[in-house]
């Protein structure tokens, strides 16, 4: 395989990766909008919503443009919505922890965990495995 087909098909892989970053992202805001208030937080974190929603618009545009950075901006995107998804759900998790009425995580909770840590890790590998563009000087 000559290095074009090389460049081509890790191309191709990395923008695969992207694209279910972009999904899980939207699986993400998508499960937060629905169900991410809480007795513990009836607010929504605007944060959160904002992070989710750039990290799925990089993505997208890193798709379209094929430029490496795009990718890594999603990610970072992608990092700040987790991060502040787990902040507004900190009252949640200390109550849990210290048992105060027995509760337990609900069900849609570790799966919006799940799905913003795939769109973190998928959008990372994306960035890895797509190979910058080299000016070719003739």
């Amino acid at each position: 395989m000559d290095n074009n087909n090389k460049k081509s098909a890790s191309g191709a892989f990395a923008a695969c990766l992207l694209l279910i970053a972009a999904a899980r992202g939207a699986l993400e805001l998508f499960l937060y909008i629905k169900d991410g208030r809480t007795s513990f937080d009836p607010n929504y974190s605007m944060y959160a919503i904002v992070g989710m929603g750039v990290g799925i618009f990089l993505a997208l545009v890193g798709l379209v443009s094929r430029l490496r950075t795009f990718y890594f901006l999603a990610y970072l995107a992608f990092l700040y919505a987790f991060i502040h998804y787990v902040v507004s759900q900190v009252n949640l998790i200390a109550n849990i922890l210290y048992g105060v009425d027995g509760s337990t995580f609900p069900t849609v909770f570790y799966v919006t965990i799940a799905a913003s840590f795939a769109a973190c890790l998928f959008a990372l590998i994306a960035g890895i495995v797509k190979k910058p563009r080299v000016a070719v000087s003739e």
